[in-house]
């Protein structure tokens, strides 16, 4: 597939050097709007608004919503009014929505004066619910039926409506209020006699989310009851939109960038790597390392504290790094698999005695097997049967402390509602660093009779 797309590079190219003009048109007209998009977001600011002009109008508008936040922008500031209004006017809502979310107050502004009232009422509407909400990704192109109708003029509405819809696969069953009755799948209609009642052929408890729910939730949903669109309403249980299986995956790819960046210890960048200004990335990387160089500084005490230790048995100093890297390392598996529990559902609050145990054995399970290692390492290194049997002792508790640390943190950041992702990488790993360093020099103490 590859090579496939270097040729098409190569040809999109040499047609555009040559200036044969109509030949590339109809290359870029044959092919598929992501890979139009990928080829037309290579090319530099000038080149890539004249092969977006090349562009059939159904395509542009396609394309378009493949380009990433700054090709956008880029690509707005050199349209003219008119086309302005054509693209904007002509994008999804949810895709137009998240256009909006996207550029300068200003700029929005401006793009909203060339929608068309219609248009403008909507797209007002879904930027004025909350951020990361449902309500804010939905898009309320839908089909929707009446309880009186037929399979038949069901059927006729559907052809009707169905050029200007999200999809038609799921259509959604409405009372007169516009509050949500049922839903109704596509082959069961087409299944059905035609002078079937509507009312017999939905499903009379459908799953769907508020407009308020959070994105993620709203994402969990749709997988957990296998759905290809998932209706959306209002508090009162009026329908207002519907998600799809696009918005759903744009909402995971951006759930699990936004946890990987703070598992990292990173505040989310909103823009890709490469369009982030060195300073805004350092601005969000920066806070979570001074939160963990400053509780480094309690490592710092507790060296300071247990010097006696290492000037009366400096083979102790040997083995601190193994310590506090094999903590850290067993709390961070701990606390990721925890995480994913928390994230796909399949771990509640309630369960939190339960984990803690899981962790607890399967740390020391752990623990003892690293034990003997670390013990090994310390015979061979001739440091005597007593740093021996500490190193040994210490790296089971720490393995153990490392794993229940690691899954209660998440634990504790679900209670004070923030993301469990936080409570993760640097965070943990400092954490568990300094209970380790406690650890090993009170282990220390005690069993060489230090003081």
């Amino acid at each position: 597939m590859e090579h496939i797309r270097d040729e098409v590079l190569v040809q999109v190219e040499d047609l555009f050097q040559n200036r044969r003009f109509k030949e590339l048109k109809s290359l870029l007209a044959a092919m598929e709007p992501a890979d139009v998009a990928e080829i037309v977001s290579d090319k530099p600011q000038a080149e890539r608004a004249f092969l977006f002009r090349l562009l059939p109008k159904d395509l542009a508008i396609e394309v378009f919503e493949f380009l990433e936040g700054q090709e956008r922008e880029e690509l707005l500031q050199s349209f003219t009014d008119v086309e302005t209004a054509s693209i904007i006017e002509e994008m999804s809502d949810d895709d137009r929505t998240a256009l909006f979310e996207e550029l300068p107050a200003k700029t929005v502004k401006k793009l909203l004066a060339h929608l068309s009232p219609e248009e403008r009422r909507l797209a007002n509407t879904l930027m004025n619910y909350p951020a990361d909400s449902a309500g804010r990704v939905m898009t309320p192109e839908f089909i929707d039926l009446k309880e009186s109708m037929t399979a038949e003029e069901a059927l006729t509405r559907i052809r009707r409506t169905a050029a200007k819809k999200e999809t038609i696969y799921t259509t959604f069953v409405v009372s007169p209020d516009r509050r949500l009755k049922g839903t109704l799948h596509l082959e069961d209609l087409i299944l059905a006699a035609p002078e079937t009642p509507v009312q017999e052929l939905m499903d009379e408890q459908p799953i769907f989310v508020e407009t308020s729910t959070d994105q993620e939730e709203a994402a969990q949903t749709m997988s957990k009851y296998d759905l290809q669109s998932l209706p959306v309403v209002d508090l009162e249980g009026r329908l207002v939109g519907i998600l799809t299986f696009d918005d759903v995956l744009d909402i995971v790819e951006e759930e699990a960038t936004e946890d990987f960046e703070r598992m990292a210890g990173i505040q989310p960048l909103q823009d890709d790597y490469l369009d982030t200004s060195i300073t805004f990335a350092v601005g969000k990387r920066l806070p979570w390392l001074l939160v963990c160089i400053v509780t480094q500084f309690i490592s710092s005490f507790i060296l300071k504290r247990y010097t006696f230790a290492l000037e009366s048995v400096v083979a102790l100093a040997y083995f601190i790094p193994m310590l506090i890297d094999t903590g850290g390392n067993t709390g961070t598996q701990a606390s990721t698999l925890v995480i994913r529990g928390l994230t796909v559902g399949t771990v509640q609050t309630k369960n939190l005695l339960r984990v803690l145990g899981r962790e607890a054995a399967a740390g020391l399970m752990i623990g003892v097997v690293l034990a003997a290692f670390g013990a090994l390492r310390a015979w061979f290194m001739g440091t005597g049967v007593g740093v021996v049997f500490v190193v040994g002792v210490s790296v089971t508790a720490v393995v153990v402390t490392g794993s229940v640390i690691g899954a209660l943190l998440p634990f504790i950041a679900e209670k004070m509602k923030i993301d469990p992702a936080v409570m993760s990488g640097p965070f943990i790993t400092t954490v568990v660093d300094v209970l380790g360093l406690l650890l090993y020099f009170e282990v220390a103490r005690r069993v060489l009779a230090l003081s």
